[in-house]
């Protein structure tokens, strides 16, 4: 039999604000050319279709229609990622009906209730396909977990829905005709990511063990963006993303993988690379050096950081003109007459700071009083000052004068 393996579109997605929906297009329009081409027998998406739970009408429709037209080409099947919905996966399903072809998978189910799915492959092999779709840390999966063991770790949590499958595939299994596949949305330990994964969901929490998957002809998995066979012995792949979705992809190859594989054996796994997405790129130097660059720039998304001397007014036109196919996500300028620079020992200014009475002696100097007043305002102030930093009281000589005249010259009360 052959399969078509592809992952991680995430329509929707937008970088530094820009809208990837060219970018989509294209590559979609590669992957049903793709599926056109080799005329699969079998399409596995495995997860993350739409970058958010609510996508728009206009993303909704071109994951749609995209399917549609997979569904026309061989069966295929949907799971939900950690980005997808499974209430909408559960709503789309039911709306698209069989003769789509299209298999929406919200959530992984006992074998016995269709966790298992069957489909003709070559001559008279048939395919059994486990799906597993991604399982959040803090919702329990009704009819397939125990209640009293939910709360242990992911990983055990995640290996009990694996054996429950693997028992699935094996239920009567014929070596001669079945071919045994699983499809799941995992983060597999070992497995590189490409730092554009939603964070939570690749840490250690949410980890898997790749030698605990159940014995398969080949392993269809989506989650981690960069195009990867599984670490360990199991034949297995992640698809990845099919465009740079952020620069943490910056300069990865995308593919689609079409998978060759029979009763019994291990599949052949066969890399097309994807071209239509525009490639991501980081660009820095002076002026004179991204001219330079500019040639092989074409139209991908930078980010630009130039190296000046001194602040230029139309940095970001210039830039423009530079690299006219180019999407200039971000310009930044790097100034060498603006730029902080952190002081050393060596250059910290060590001399003693003025005294208050300094201060207020230059103060004065400037002629901030009456003419000949400047000396008994300022021996004034450094009395007050010395009492102030003694925390005493403040006397002047000139108030005990003034309370002696005041008390002479009060009228004298008459003794009783």
């Amino acid at each position: 039999m052959r399969l078509l393996h592809v992952s991680d579109w995430h329509l929707g997605r937008v970088t530094y604000n820009h809208s990837r929906a060219e970018d989509h297009d294209a590559v979609l329009g590669e992957i049903v050319g793709l599926a056109r081409e080799t005329r699969p027998h079998l399409i596995v998406h495995s997860g993350d279709v739409w970058d958010s739970v609510r996508p728009s009408y206009l993303e909704l429709t071109r994951g749609m229609e995209a399917l549609k037209e997979l569904g026309a080409v061989a069966p295929t099947v949907v799971l939900c990622g950690n980005h997808d919905s499974p209430h909408l996966f559960e709503l789309i399903g039911r709306i698209a009906g069989p003769e789509l072809r299209l298999h929406f998978v919200p959530l992984a189910r006992r074998p016995e209730d269709g966790g298992i799915l069957e489909f003709a492959g070559e001559g008279e092999e048939v395919v059994r396909l486990a799906p597993l779709p991604f399982v959040h840390q803090n919702r329990m999966i009704d009819q397939l977990e125990d209640p009293a063991t939910w709360m242990t770790a992911y990983s055990d949590r995640v290996q009990r829905l694996q054996d429950t499958l693997a028992r699935g595939l094996q239920r009567n299994l014929d070596l001669g005709r079945h071919v045994l596949l699983l499809a799941a949305h995992l983060h597999v330990t070992g497995a590189r990511f490409s730092n554009s994964e939603r964070p939570l969901h690749v840490t250690d929490t949410y980890a898997t063990r790749v030698d605990q998957l159940p014995p398969v002809s080949y392993a269809a998995y989506g989650h981690i963006h960069r195009p990867q066979q599984l670490p360990g012995t199991t034949p297995g792949w992640y698809a990845g993303s099919p465009i740079g979705l952020d620069f943490g992809e910056e300069g990865e190859s995308k593919l689609a993988l079409v998978i060759e594989a029979g009763p019994g054996r291990a599949a052949q796994v066969q890399p097309h690379a994807l071209s239509g997405g525009r490639p991501l790129k980081r660009l820095e130097g002076t002026l004179a050096q991204l001219r330079e660059l500019a040639p092989g720039v074409g139209r991908a998304l930078c980010i630009v950081t130039v190296d000046t001397r001194e602040p230029v007014p139309d940095l970001t036109e210039q830039v423009r003109q530079m690299l006219p196919q180019a999407v200039l996500l971000n310009v930044v300028e790097r100034c060498e007459a603006t730029r902080l620079t952190v002081l050393g020992e060596g250059d910290v200014d060590t001399t003693t700071e003025p005294s208050f009475s300094e201060i207020f002696r230059e103060y004065v100097s400037a002629g901030r009083t009456r003419a000949g007043s400047a000396g008994e305002v300022i021996r004034n102030f450094d009395h007050l000052l010395a009492a102030v930093q003694q925390d005493g009281e403040v006397e002047f000589p000139e108030l005990g004068e003034l309370r002696r005249s005041e008390d002479g010259a009060r009228p004298r009360q008459p003794v009783g």
